[in-house]
């Protein structure tokens, strides 16, 4: 059996997703907020996920940077709307 594993569990609510490896494991906890409320509840993670890495990105903060370089983290959006909410209410 591997030691490298991730879970996704999704409900009305919340999504989580479980990471766990050899050497770490953790939880990403993902609830509707102002910024995600858009997503459908099977989608929070990812659309949270893409928002968040952009606006680190777009950060004037080199030590955010160097901490994404530490871990081998980069992130570059391919966002096809990049105003989440425009013509949600339309």
């Amino acid at each position: 059996m591997s030691q490298n594993n991730y879970n996704l569990k999704i409900s009305d609510d919340m999504n989580l997703l479980e990471l766990s490896t050899k050497h770490l494991s953790g939880n990403l906890y993902f609830v509707k907020t102002d910024k995600n409320w858009v997503s459908d509840n099977d989608s929070i993670y990812l659309h949270s996920l893409i928002g968040f890495f952009s606006e680190i990105n777009d950060l004037d903060d080199s030590e955010s940077k160097d901490i994404m370089n530490k871990w081998g983290i980069s992130f570059r959006p391919n966002t096809l709307n990049p105003d989440y909410n425009e013509g949600v209410n339309d």
